[in-house]
């Protein structure tokens, strides 16, 4: 139900004309078009608790009230900004609701708040704040510390002449006193002050107090002042009640007041001429009684119906003795003429008769009017039957008027404004005011449990408590269906969704804080769920934000933990899922995760290639190995690009690595032309290595030099042993034609198996050893010769050295 504008702006002109009155409440911000949220400052002494946990009296309290949705069937939210001390506030919340469903007024709420501030107010049971109630339970003797007042702008309705005459003295002001300079303070002047109130000399006690500077040594200055201002009010209630039973003609109990006031305040000023004055009303009336007889009618005015200063100058006139009044009346008679004596006697029984009828009179309007406050406190406790039976009686007491009927009309219109209002007139059907609206009495406890049910829930939320909060939103839904308050039910939900929403989101907050990103992202899938149209915590879009960066970070760790397990593979796809979360909402972490991200995921995939190519170098898997390490040199290229050359010997030491596989991957097929005895092919290959080496940057290299100079010695000597063996070819072939030009005699023979190796090679000359074997006439000998070649003539020739 939301609340009307109009409601709105009534409240703040009601409370600002509050606030006029009350100069110790003000208003610090008003918040709102028409406000909606306000901040007040209570100037009043209450009880606050310090950091170190000492209680101590503050002067100043701010307090935010809150009208939430639903105001005001629903009540306030009020919240203390500074440390009260209370039973029935929190540092979260200040109880309400219960008052608020009683008297639904937002002025009323405020000095309320003032009341419980200066312990006027206070509950002890099921208290808010259990160390205050326990507090205040031992403490009691000094509540309350202070009290809301009136500001002076209403003039008194009685006269001067009903004021105290001494009014210095009944101020403790007197004049002398009030003149002399400021004394020096002692030891002696607080002890004297202690000993008077130890003797119930309270006000001689307040007064020595006052007069004391403010910046005066006195340790427990504030107790002493809490227990003499208690003294003080219960005295000034005292002595209001003894003269309204003066005023009514109840002399012996209004002397008993006095005896009261008397004993817990011995100096009270006035109290001893007002219990005299009582005193010799009481005996005079008692005497007016015993003439008259039991059957008669006193004569004689109730003292005290008039002004005070006509009480004390009937107390200060001695009742005459019957013996007196005798003799003077005696006199009177032989000294007056007989005419004059009976017309100044019916005179004066005219004058007795009309006096007895004023006070008559008077005591009747007292009565009435007593009757109408009774009454109208009955409207409030909603006693409507005993209350409108009151004010049909005192209705009737003032058709009983007869000297003072001219006060009547002011009187009889106030109670009937009372018997006829809606209050009333509603309560004697049944119904009572609630929120603004007139319902059943049992619909109105249901509205108040709710209510109550209300602010608990508020203020567990306010104590983030909201596991148990939404467990009593639930409750008051179910409270809400059950009695049909329908028009309730919406907010409620409205809550439990809002609270259902901050509980998601609370405990994803609390998940990031322990980084169980998993448990975050679930939390934030279900705030997502619940946002609908709440925005009051956060929209669809922020928390889709917070999904996102949840879901990044959970990823971003899983890949982490993989990274640090060397499952290279398994680092990347987390890294890469947590790439694809950033895809809608880029700005959803910091730039720095981001960073971070990219960073680890160069890494992987750097680790990963290179692992991979080494597995296949190992398995002289040539080609797998070098596509790996050329990716590896490819990734650090890209990186290397838009940064510094921080990159640049990782760099270095990927190429060397992978011009040092593609050698092998050559050496490899070097070894195989070696077996199949390929010379040519041996020193092709072993060539095409040099080009290679020779090409890239690591020629200067000093591994890669060895390298270098290995194969350069390979390929000379795999060059001299293709010469020799063409030249091993050529004897082989041409055995016959030497063996027979130089061993003539073996012409008829046949030459067999020749066999040509290297000797040795002496300057420019290589020399081979050439066998064979030769047959004749059925016999086999072997026939061995020393060939040589020289390489400056290139000729062959016999070689005759050893």
């Amino acid at each position: 139900m939301a609340m009307g504008s109009q409601q709105l702006t009534e409240d703040y002109e009601q409370l600002k004309e509050l606030i006029e009155l009350y100069p110790n409440i003000t208003i610090v911000a008003a918040e709102g078009q028409p406000p909606d949220n306000y901040e007040l400052e209570y100037h009043l002494r209450g009880f606050i608790k310090e950091e170190s946990g000492t209680v101590a009296i503050g002067d100043s309290h701010k307090v935010r009230i809150s009208l939430p949705f639903g105001y005001p069937h629903f009540a306030p939210i009020a919240k203390p900004l500074t440390s009260i001390f209370h039973p029935d506030i929190d540092p979260a919340a200040i109880r309400i609701a219960d008052r608020w469903q009683q008297n639904p007024s937002l002025p009323d709420l405020v000095l309320l708040i003032g009341e419980m501030i200066c312990g006027n107010i206070y509950s002890l049971e099921d208290p808010f704040n259990q160390d205050a109630a326990d507090w205040y339970r031992n403490n009691q003797a000094k509540l309350p510390l202070d009290s809301l007042s009136l500001a002076d702008i209403v003039e008194s309705e009685e006269g001067f002449e009903s004021l105290v005459d001494d009014t210095f003295a009944s101020l403790g002001l007197e004049t002398d006193e009030f003149l002399e300079p400021e004394a020096s303070v002692s030891e002696e002047d607080i002890q004297r002050i202690r000993d008077l109130f130890a003797q119930n000399k309270v006000f001689t006690a307040n007064k020595l107090l006052m007069d004391l500077p403010e910046n005066a040594e006195f340790p427990d200055r504030d107790e002493v002042q809490q227990a003499i201002g208690k003294v003080l009010r219960k005295t000034d209630q005292l002595f209001k009640m003894a003269e309204q039973l003066e005023d009514i003609g109840k002399f012996g109990e209004a002397a008993e007041v006095v005896d009261n006031l008397l004993a817990i305040a011995a100096d009270a000023p006035g109290a001893e001429s007002l219990r005299d004055r009582v005193q010799q009303a009481f005996l005079l009336a008692s005497r007016t009684q015993s003439a008259s007889g039991p059957e008669g009618t006193s004569a004689v005015a109730k003292p005290g119906s008039g002004s005070k200063r006509s009480k004390q100058t009937l107390a200060s006139e001695p009742a005459p003795t019957p013996s007196t009044a005798k003799e003077k009346f005696t006199l009177t008679l032989v000294n007056l003429p007989y005419k004059p004596i009976l017309l100044t006697l019916l005179l004066l029984g005219i004058g007795l008769g009309t006096t007895s009828l004023y006070f008559r009179d008077q005591s009747i309007f007292n009565q009435s009017q007593a009757t109408f406050l009774k009454s109208r406190t009955l409207v409030d406790k909603h006693e409507f039957e005993n209350a409108r039976q009151g004010l049909e009686a005192a209705l009737d007491l003032l058709n009983q008027l007869t000297v003072l009927r001219f006060r009547k009309s002011g009187l009889e219109k106030n109670i009937n404004e009372v018997l006829t209002s809606p209050t009333l007139q509603e309560g004697l059907q049944g119904r009572v005011l609630h929120g603004g609206t007139y319902t059943s009495v049992n619909q109105a406890a249901a509205l108040n449990e709710l209510a109550a049910l209300n602010e608990k829930a508020q203020a567990l939320v306010s104590q983030d408590k909201l596991s148990e909060a939404l467990a009593i939103y639930r409750k008051a839904l179910q409270h809400a269906e059950k009695n049909d308050l329908d028009s309730q039910k919406a907010a409620i939900k409205d809550y439990i969704r809002s609270v259902d929403l901050r509980d998601a989101l609370a405990r994803a907050e609390k998940a990031e804080k322990e980084k169980n990103w998993n448990a975050a992202a679930e939390a934030y899938r279900q705030a997502l769920t619940l946002s609908g149209d709440l925005t009051d915590l956060g929209s669809a879009s922020d928390i889709t934000s917070r999904l996102t960066a949840a879901a990044f970070r959970h990823e971003l760790d899983q890949s982490k933990k993989a990274f640090s397990q060397s499952q290279w593979q398994e680092t990347i796809t987390f890294l890469q899922q947590a790439q694809q979360a950033l895809t809608a909402n880029p700005d959803a972490v910091t730039a720095k995760e981001r960073q971070d991200l990219h960073q680890l995921l160069v890494n992987a995939q750097l680790y990963r290639s290179l692992s991979v190519a080494r597995e296949a170098y190992q398995q002289k898997h040539w080609p797998e190995a070098i596509g790996e390490y050329q990716n590896a040199l490819d990734l650090l290229g890209r990186e290397a690009s838009g940064a510094d050359n921080s990159l640049s010997e990782s760099i270095a030491k990927v190429e060397k690595t992978l011009l040092m596989v593609k050698v092998a991957q050559l050496q490899e097929k070097v070894v195989l032309a070696e077996n199949k005895n390929d010379l040519p092919s041996v020193v092709e290959l072993s060539r095409e290595i040099l080009k290679l080496i020779r090409s890239s940057k690591h020629v200067g290299d000093q591994a890669v030099k060895t390298v270098i100079q290995k194969v350069t010695d390979q390929i000379e000597k795999n060059l001299e042993q293709i010469v020799k063996n063409e030249r091993i070819n050529w004897l082989e072939t041409h055995f016959e034609e030497i063996f027979r030009a130089n061993y003539p005699t073996f012409q008829g023979s046949k030459l067999l198996q020749p066999k040509a190796v290297f000797f040795k090679k002496v300057d420019n000359k290589i020399i081979f050893t050439l066998t064979c074997t030769e047959r004749s006439q059925g016999s086999s000998s072997k026939l061995e010769l020393n060939y040589m070649f020289d390489e400056g003539t290139g000729k062959w020739s016999a070689y005759s050295g050893k």
